[in-house]
């Protein structure tokens, strides 16, 4: 790299790329640097030795300050440039405070967006599971809406995934608040494929967020990863339907070390997809979670809004007449599954899925393989 042909922002940006690389697996060691020579000029003007000095490795200078790093560091920064991205370091007053108090954070972030990554006054992760159904949706898309109105400056934030993630962000958008999407690969590899235009909504009322340099594929390996930044960068988590095993759980389980409060929606006790859910309440690892005024709550984000709070519908409250047609359409030898139900009683899957569990836990209902409904034996229909 040649000293006198770039600028010194892109000379800097060119050396942060190039720590980034090196100290992917030693995040805390690229701090170690920045603190240690104290601005990005001392760090480039003392060169390999003073690197070397700072951190007590043989060579380690030699290797960050070779032409093909530095050449590669240029490349990454004029390509940020370009696109809009910016460069975002662990000591920088723009890199989340919540985030840079975890020990694990990223030395550096790559982040794209229309709002400061930082500073954000109220912020909620969501995260579950790719298979969401659709209570699952209704339940987050409600719960969403539901914080639009109690806290409208609440910005939302998850992984970009299909199923949870992306009705997390929808939501979020379709009531005008922030988002943003913390990704497992480079910022030019958006993942999913199918979610780039989601995510071009998203950098336009939010941003998008990794600590992944371009090029770099959505490993499995990064999701892991991924999933401590969605954790970190929020007040709370929600859990909004999730298996036992899966990436949602990992999230709890940083959420939780990073001393984050959780928050879970309750699902039916036979379907797999509510199991994680279900578990995480029953542990008190997680709040039960039935409407957004339970975590505006929780939270003490309340001032203002109390009267709106107790306005708050339940998630789980289903007319009785809907109930009562449900039971009027079932059989004890004849079983149909939600769809049917859903025609015959003029309602809609998500609200039926809902009604059943309510139905299922008063014992008047069971369901049995392949997924069908019935009414049980002893319970009369009036």
């Amino acid at each position: 790299m040649n000293r006198e042909s770039i600028s010194r922002e892109i000379r800097d940006e060119a050396l942060l790329c190039v720590v980034s690389r090196l100290l992917a697996e030693h995040p805390a060691t690229g701090r170690k640097l920045l603190e240690g020579s104290g601005s990005l000029d001392a760090l480039y003007e003392g060169g390999p030795l003073y690197v070397n000095e700072i951190m007590g490795v043989p060579e380690m200078g030699e290797t960050m300050f070779s032409g093909q790093m530095l050449d590669w560091g240029v490349q990454e920064a004029l390509w940020m440039r370009s696109k809009g991205v910016r460069l975002i370091h662990i000591l920088s007053e723009d890199y989340p405070q919540q985030l840079r108090e975890c020990g694990n954070a990223p030395f550096l972030l790559y982040y794209r967006g229309s709002v400061p990554l930082a500073g954000a006054g109220r912020s909620l992760s969501v995260v579950g599971t790719r298979m969401a159904s659709a209570y699952g949706k209704e339940a987050c898309q409600a719960i969403i809406a539901g914080l639009a109105k109690l806290c409208p400056d609440v910005r939302i934030v998850s992984g970009l995934a299909i199923g949870i993630d992306s009705v997390s962000h929808r939501a979020a958008l379709d009531n005008s608040l922030q988002t943003i999407a913390v990704l497992p690969c480079g910022l030019d590899e958006i993942y999913p494929l199918q979610n780039r235009s989601l995510a071009v909504e998203i950098v336009s009322a939010g941003g998008i967020v990794t600590e992944y340099p371009r090029n770099t594929k959505p490993l499995r390996f990064n999701f892991l990863l991924r999933n401590r930044i969605i954790a970190a960068l929020s007040d709370a988590l929600l859990v909004a339907e999730s298996r036992i095993r899966g990436g949602s759980m990992i999230t709890v389980d940083y959420a939780f070390s990073y001393n984050r409060d959780v928050f879970a929606v309750p699902g039916r006790m036979t379907d797999a997809n509510s199991y994680g859910c279900n578990y995480l309440i029953n542990k008190n690892v997680a709040q039960l979670c039935l409407n957004a005024s339970t975590i505006v709550s929780a939270m003490g984000w309340t001032k203002g809004h109390l009267s709106d709070i107790a306005r708050q519908p339940d998630l789980f409250s289903v007319p009785e007449s809907l109930k009562e047609k449900i039971l009027l359409s079932l059989s004890p030898v004849k079983g149909r599954s939600e769809e049917e139900l859903a025609q015959s009683t003029g309602g809609d899957v998500a609200g039926m899925s809902l009604a059943l569990l309510h139905l299922e836990l008063e014992g008047a209902v069971c369901k049995k393989p392949p997924g069908l409904w019935y009414r049980n034996k002893d319970n009369e229909v009036y």
